[in-house]
């Protein structure tokens, strides 16, 4: 099963004009007196979540959203450190009486800190592991993963992300075609990955993730009103897939080759 997968990523790869490494292939592990493979570099990220939610006037529905960005892949041994920097969040609600958008600006407005992960040795393969990681956007929080998001609009905490003069970061969101407006929000991410280190150019794996927003102010009192929202309860549903990429990547051509890097996450 792992060999067919090989092949599949390297066909894709060569279709996108990235080559595949000739090195260890992580059929059998590495031979130990190789080392673990070099990871350094610049790499494409896409994580693709699914969410529930509960909302005003809609109901109930899901959210299958797409995260694409790049790293930067320092490495020293078995340890990681990995500096992201973001493309676009894609969001597509399972009804179309709701829609929302978070605008690439936004996104590309994020400046997460470091995230670290290691590499070790699996029964016939290398596992690359992330342990849970924080990202808190549209504010500065001393405590990222234990303080209270930020709930109204003055509070000093805020920041406004992408400069547009409101706090927080600003999402479109529209109900039933008739509701349209933009919510000033703080999230606060986090989440875990665990995958495979197919070569020295591509990792795929699976998140576990979780997600919490405080809306501190909208242009339409309806986007105001609480709701729920929650990680879908299937664990294979939430994957990753990180391929090694030259200085000719920029957020426009993983956008065009994004259809090709959700194949590698069909397994």
């Amino acid at each position: 099963m792992k060999l067919v997968k090989i092949i599949q990523v390297g066909s894709l790869l060569v279709s996108m004009g990235i080559a595949m490494s000739v090195g260890w292939t992580g059929q059998a592990g590495p031979p130990p007196a190789a080392g673990w493979p070099d990871l350094a570099g610049d790499w494409v990220v896409v994580q693709k979540l699914v969410a529930t939610a509960n909302l005003p006037i809609v109901g109930s529905l899901w959210i299958d959203t797409l995260v694409g960005a790049f790293t930067h892949v320092t490495q020293s041994g078995s340890e990681l450190v990995l500096q992201d920097r973001y493309c676009f969040t894609d969001a597509t609600p399972s009804t179309f009486l709701f829609t929302t958008d978070i605008a690439n600006i936004v996104m590309q407005s994020i400046h997460p800190a470091p995230r670290t992960a290691s590499l070790s040795l699996g029964d016939c393969d290398i596992r690359f592991t992330q342990d849970w990681y924080t990202e808190v956007r549209g504010a500065v929080l001393e405590d990222p993963d234990g303080e209270m998001l930020p709930t109204e609009p003055e509070d000093p905490r805020l920041i406004d992300l992408e400069g547009d003069g409101h706090p927080g970061m600003t999402i479109q969101a529209s109900i039933l075609g008739l509701f349209t407006g933009e919510g000033y929000a703080v999230q606060r991410y986090r989440y875990r990955l665990e995958g495979t280190v197919f070569d020295a150019n591509t990792i795929i794996g699976y998140i576990d993730w979780t997600s919490e927003q405080s809306v501190v102010d909208a242009t339409n009192p309806l986007f105001m009103e609480a709701f729920t929202d929650s990680t879908d309860p299937d664990p294979t549903k939430h994957r990753f897939v990180m391929i090694r990429v030259d200085d000719t990547w920029d957020c426009e051509r993983l956008t065009e080759q994004l259809p090709m890097l959700l194949e590698l996450l069909d397994f």
